[in-house]
């Protein structure tokens, strides 16, 4: 690992130099939007250069590189991210980990959605539940965020939704067609500091059985309460229902990659059972802001949730009927002593649901008799306080702690006798300690040691099949990492070397239905290197156009460290789904006249689909490309047109394979390749 880093760290100082020698200009749009960003990672709102953090920014200029369906290919472009929709609709979600926890949702990352908690307290996130035009731009903080945002050793996604601070009105409408029968319309309504916004997504799908259909509607506003207080509220209500095909074995893959799971003669298949996820989520949701004085600032945000989630099962008909509450409270403190600048955050968060759990046999897609009735109850607290402080006016340094307390509470009311049980996960201590070094006014060199704990969720001591799986032990993991930034007028780049060693893995397994069930694995040791670099060119305001390439990848070697089954001994085997290295490559070209230009090719490497380590997915190659044309027709109407195209090589190509799965359906095929076209028209008038 020595060896790759010493050439790379080399090659990225002599790229930062020379770019500043040979192409020193004058400052670009895009240099100036950079430095305009800001992170507001752990609470510190610093800039890409100062934050102690390590965070992937998807903001709406990466994200006009690639078709306007889902996020999937703009989050993979982001070194140690990975996105993917396994079928329409079915998105996974992971940060410097595995997918062994996610046989469908996202395990491990807590989502914050405008500053109000989006993963609730089981540890569920709807994140399919988003119409694409609802989130404008992605902060992904990569490592253990659990020292100020509670449960997840993996990371903290901060999303936000259009910005409603320039309180300017319009009225925009977009409509997109796409292959294998994709459809989509947003219609976007903002007048001063409000925006409502509803989106419609359908599509036929890839594969047999894989439809999905989507309605969403938004609500969400920002202004002025009294004189020093801010008030954001958010509402939302979803309906989504899709598909799932279920997995295939490598047979079955080469025979018709687009079948779903077929019947055999002892279990039915996925079209038989009508297998599909249907979910309507409500959430209501506010954040209040006050300042309290020059130097204090205080911020609540309290949310309400209700889901009526159903799943025709092969196995089962599963029926979820959920509500949950929450809220985040911040107290903070700006201040200057002498040459040190301080800034003190100290709060806590609080989270409880209520999930009851109905399981029924599936009699082709409807209930029918009773198996389970099953009651859980969520409870997770999160104290926590961070001190920051900048000294010498280039050196930051970060010291945080939280004390957390996560409870399961149980009950089974249909298989007599009654039981009642619980399970604590109590007084955890997390720390995180992070520097960072301004040198020379555009180098800055980060270290950070950060500890992170991550309870079972939901899911996974109460699985698809019903029951309580109390045995579950949360996992805990440790993170040390050092990363060096280089940020110049057209020169933008970072590399990030991390080491982060979690026990009491939580893993996924299937039985022969499907069903999945969840064990706790020993430990692992996850080493990993990402960069990020991007450099533009032809930024003189003179010439037609600019031009910008950019590069960003993973390196890594995830092995367990002491993991058994059976008497079978797999230390040391590397942990399945994780590519040992993947890359994404770009170049975009804005023209005047509001021509642009994008294209992307990404790699993605070999890893393997069981811990066995005795089956491998292939390599892939993809590539994307985007064309649009955004034109203002006077001063009040505006339009784009756009299209997109894909095209992957590869010989087995999933964008989700089922990892250990049982009778070896590992593969869930998508298309190779894809095409989309939208267009939209906005109107826009006086503040």
């Amino acid at each position: 690992m020595q060896k790759l880093v010493l050439p790379l760290v080399v090659l990225f100082s002599l790229v930062g130099f020379s770019v500043n020698c040979v192409f020193a200009q004058s400052d670009t749009l895009a240099s100036r939007q950079l430095k305009e960003v800001t992170i507001n990672a752990f609470e510190s709102r610093t800039s890409p250069l100062t934050t102690t953090a390590t965070v992937g920014l998807l903001t709406s200029k990466t994200l006009d590189r690639f078709a306007s369906t889902t996020w999937t290919s703009a989050v993979n472009a982001i070194a140690g991210v990975r996105m993917e929709e396994r079928s329409p609709g079915s998105y996974r979600f992971s940060i410097r980990g595995s997918m062994l926890r996610s046989p469908f949702g996202i395990r491990n990352v807590k989502f914050y959605w405008n500053g109000i908690p989006f993963t609730d307290a089981g540890g569920n996130t709807p994140l399919n539940s988003l119409d694409y035009g609802a989130v404008q731009s992605m902060q992904i903080i990569k490592g253990p965020g659990s020292s100020l945002y509670g449960a997840g050793t993996g990371g903290v996604v901060l999303l936000q939704s259009s910005n409603t601070n320039d309180f300017q009105n319009r009225a925009e409408q977009s409509v997109g067609i796409g292959k294998y029968g994709f459809q989509n319309r947003s219609t976007n309504l903002q007048i001063g500091g409000i925006n409502i916004q509803y989106g419609h997504t359908e599509q036929d799908g890839y594969r047999n059985h894989s439809a999905m259909g989507r309605d969403a509607i938004r609500f969400s506003s920002t202004g002025k309460l009294g004189e020093k207080g801010t008030i954001s509220l958010l509402g939302m209500y979803s309906d989504i229902h899709y598909q799932t095909p279920g997995g295939l074995n490598f047979a079955q893959y080469q025979l018709n990659p687009k079948l779903a799971r077929p019947s055999t003669a002892t279990v039915a298949g996925s079209e038989a059972q009508k297998v599909g996820i249907y979910t309507k989520l409500a959430m209501l949701g506010g954040n209040y802001m006050l300042k309290l004085s020059d130097n204090w600032t205080q911020s609540n945000a309290l949310y309400l949730t209700t889901t009526d989630f159903a799943n025709p099962f092969i196995a089962n008909y599963e029926k979820r009927d959920e509500q949950g509450v929450g809220g985040r409270n911040i107290w903070q403190n700006t201040a200057q002593l002498g040459e040190v600048k301080t800034s003190w955050t100290s709060g806590f968060e609080w989270q409880y649901s209520k999930s009851a759990q109905r399981n029924y046999d599936n009699k082709g897609g409807i209930p029918d008799k009773q198996q389970t009735v099953e009651d859980i109850r969520t409870t997770t607290l999160s104290v926590f306080s961070q001190l920051e402080a900048v000294l010498f006016k280039d050196l930051t340094a970060t010291v945080g702690l939280s004390y957390n307390t996560f409870r399961y509470k149980y009950e089974r009311f249909f298989v007599l006798p009654y039981t009642n049980e619980h399970r604590d996960f109590d007084g955890v201590l997390v720390p995180r300690i992070a520097i960072n070094k301004v040198i020379a006014r555009t180098w800055a060199v980060t270290a950070s040691y950060s500890s992170g704990f991550s309870p079972p969720t939901l899911q996974e001591v109460r699985p698809s099949a019903g029951g309580f799986r109390k045995d579950l032990n949360a996992e805990k993991g440790i993170n040390t990492e050092i990363g060096l930034r280089k940020i110049d007028k057209n020169f933008t780049g970072e590399v990030s070397l991390y080491s982060f060693g979690l026990r009491e893995t939580i893993v996924r397994r299937t039985d022969d239905a499907g069903s999945e069930f969840f064990i706790n694995a020993g430990k692992t040791r996850q080493n990993g290197l990402e960069w990020n670099l991007s450099y533009d060119f032809l930024t003189n305001s003179m010439l037609p156009l600019t031009f910008r390439l950019w590069n960003s990848g993973t390196w890594t070697k995830y092995t367990f460290q002491d993991f058994a089954q059976g008497e079978t001994n797999l230390s040391g085997n590397l942990i399945p789904g994780i590519p040992r290295f993947s890359q994404s490559t770009g170049v975009d070209v804005l023209f005047k006249y509001g021509f642009s230009v994008f294209a992307t090719y990404q790699h993605g490497g070999f890893f393997y689909l069981n811990d066995a380590n005795t089956v491998k997915n292939t390599p892939y190659n993809q590539w994307t490309g985007r064309a649009s044309w955004k034109k203002s027709w006077g001063s009040h109407l505006y339009s784009e047109l756009s299209v997109s195209a894909e095209k992957v090589n590869a010989g087995i190509y999933s964008l989700g394979y089922d990892l250990n799965a049982f009778g070896n359906r590992y593969y869930n095929a998508s298309p190779k390749d894809n095409l989309w076209a939208g267009v939209k028209l906005g109107w826009e008038w006086g503040k």
